[in-house]
């Protein structure tokens, strides 16, 4: 037998074990469907949702919930399960209320709203809830965790939706945004959602996006000192982009 043969031999057989495999693997998942949290790389653990950046007037808000089904698709609706660890301080049906848990018929994912209502005491404190995949009559939790390309490691069976009323600092200026658009105050980070639009900023940003903000917060900022001279923030201090 040439060399030739044994290649062709070699191939066949790998791709018939592939294919046992996979066909092996539909069937687990038929039998043992699962469920978890859809992450990514701009929006991997949590949210930080404030009432500040929006209008005075709003009063309830969405975040979203993101779930993928391991498997594959049912002819019927399907439900999901989750609980709250025993850390969260906001309250079910008061700072929140997730809408029906459900996998449609015929899909593998599903997006679900979590209404978030503003309260009088978010103007001086944060509430978090975070939620936990447990199981249902439907589907078994998935699976913890994963490796990603760039080495990060994603919780997939919990998140967390952080709740407040005031104009925080986003947690990754300092190590992120800080480059962009320089030294934070209040003032500039309110100027920013202004100009912008952009009320979360603690994911990461798409370079094309970031080079737009930038541009438009100094043509703006130019505009508003031509109009009313130098911008001074909280502090004092002249507002400026780098």
């Amino acid at each position: 037998m040439n060399m030739n043969k044994i290649v062709i031999y070699a191939a066949l057989f790998l791709s018939t074990l592939f294919v046992a495999c996979t066909k092996d693997e539909r069937l687990m998942y038929q039998e043992d469907p699962r469920v978890y949290f859809t992450k990514f790389v701009t929006n991997a653990d949590s949210i930080v949702y404030s009432f500040a950046t929006g209008p005075e007037d709003l009063t309830v808000d969405t975040a979203w919930l993101n779930f993928r089904i391991m498997g594959t698709a049912a002819d019927r609706d399907r439900e999901i399960n989750l609980k709250t660890v025993d850390t969260s301080t906001a309250i079910a049906g008061y700072h929140y209320a997730v809408q029906p848990l459900i996998i449609p018929a015929g899909e593998y994912t599903a997006r679900i709203p979590v209404l978030l209502y503003r309260r009088p005491g978010l103007k001086d404190s944060v509430v978090d809830v975070v939620f936990e995949v447990a199981e249902s009559a439907d589907f078994k939790p998935g699976y913890e965790d994963r490796t990603s390309t760039i080495s990060q490691r994603y919780d997939r069976l919990h998140y967390k939706i952080s709740i407040n009323d005031q104009l925080l600092k986003p947690a990754n200026w300092d190590n992120s945004l800080v480059w962009s658009f320089g030294a934070y105050s209040t003032t500039k980070f309110k100027f920013m959602i202004d100009v912008t639009g952009r009320t979360i900023w603690t994911g990461a940003i798409y370079p094309g996006d970031q080079y737009f903000y930038i541009q438009a917060l100094k043509l703006a900022l130019y505009n508003y000192e031509q109009a009313n001279g130098p911008m001074l923030d909280e502090n004092g201090e002249r507002v400026v982009f780098p």
